[in-house]
């Protein structure tokens, strides 16, 4: 039976989509949810009947709206409130739930805007998903300069992202994606990672071995 050599940039491409398969199934133990986020990027799930959840009295201006969706609906990671590093919520289950980050908040905020009818549009960084609306303060975080994808009368706008706060983005990931997760995870994260790694390591040795013999 001939044996099966592999060569260095194999060992290293099998290494590599084994760390990214083992990383997203960590991750999103169901792949589906890490499907639907992506979908609901292309179709904000925006919703103004959200407004028949909420039993406290909504106020009129856009700038105290953006105020009281932050009091309604309490920061949280998404690895604390939905066990996944990333989710794209209804604005029902974020309202109902009463925490979420800034995806949550957003999509409960624009729900709101549209059932009062006032125009908005959604914008986001690297690192972060913001409304835009008449009279808006612009922050660091939140203004034209770091935005790279928007939605602005049902259309996207893309450009090429912002760099200079990449010291921010960097540690913005860092507490959003590893901070946050449970320690079981991190333990499960970390072993499978060590195996895959030492797997590509012998692997390297006994194909080079091969080669060795049989030249």
């Amino acid at each position: 039976m001939k044996n099966i050599l592999y060569s260095k940039p194999q060992i290293i491409l099998l290494v590599v989509m084994a760390f990214i398969v083992w990383t997203l199934i960590v991750c999103y133990p169901n792949p589906y949810i890490f499907v639907r986020n992506f979908i609901r990027y292309r179709h904000y799930p925006v919703d103004p009947s959200v407004v028949e959840l909420i039993k406290e009295t909504i106020p009129d201006d856009p700038q105290q709206i953006d105020k009281f969706v932050n009091e309604i609906v309490k920061y949280q990671y998404d690895w604390l409130n939905y066990g996944v590093p990333w989710y794209v919520p209804e604005p029902r289950d974020a309202v109902i739930r009463g925490k979420g980050d800034c995806e949550s908040r957003a999509m409960v905020l624009a729900s709101i805007l549209s059932a009062r009818g006032i125009p908005y549009s959604l914008k986001a960084s690297l690192v972060h998903i913001w409304v835009e609306y008449p009279g808006k303060r612009q922050s660091s975080y939140e203004n034209e300069d770091v935005s790279f994808v928007g939605k602005v009368d049902g259309k996207y706008r893309i450009k090429l992202p912002d760099l200079t706060q990449w010291k921010h983005y960097i540690i913005a990931e860092k507490e959003m994606l590893w901070d946050a997760m449970p320690t079981y995870r991190k333990i499960t994260m970390v072993s499978g990672w060590g195996i895959i790694f030492l797997s590509g390591f012998l692997l390297f040795y006994l194909s080079s071995k091969e080669r060795k013999y049989s030249g």
